[in-house]
């Protein structure tokens, strides 16, 4: 048992001093950066208790900028932020796009009874206010026949 603990502590110690070339230019840098959220998709009321999907459509500016997911904050109880997040290739041949749209969604789960609000960000305006579009989606504690 002691010989295989040294063999491992040897192994162990060989990989832990051998170098990395950091020098290695050929890497592709990345940044993360927001993009505008289009539009999004409600029921006209949320029933207490229950799970929604909820889908959103943003908009890549680049070919460089690739979707990764969502972001959100809570800003109140029944107040919720969200941001769409790109993964941004840093490189000096990024192309514009045009109405290149993608879509993603996440299940929101209903745990209060107060009108909930929804602000997806668009961006920010000409003196950098951030700039949202805003849903509101009542609940109401049992269906309606």
């Amino acid at each position: 048992m002691k010989k295989l603990f040294a063999v491992m502590l040897g192994l162990f110690a060989m990989l832990s001093f051998s170098a990395c070339d950091l020098s290695d230019d050929d890497a592709t840098n990345f940044y993360y950066e927001t993009m505008e959220i289009t539009s999004a998709t409600f029921p006209e009321y949320f029933e207490f208790g229950k799970v929604y999907p909820i889908e959103f459509t943003y908009k890549r500016p680049t070919d460089c900028h690739v979707y990764s997911g969502f972001e959100y904050n809570h800003t109140g109880e029944t107040e919720r932020t969200i941001f769409a997040v790109a993964t941004v290739l840093d490189r000096n041949d990024c192309i514009e796009l045009t109405d290149t749209e993608g879509t993603d969604s996440f299940d929101f789960q209903v745990r209060y009874t107060n009108t909930y609000t929804f602000k997806f960000y668009v961006g920010e305006d000409e003196s950098g206010e951030k700039q949202y579009l805003t849903y509101e989606v009542p609940v109401q504690e049992t269906a309606t026949e």
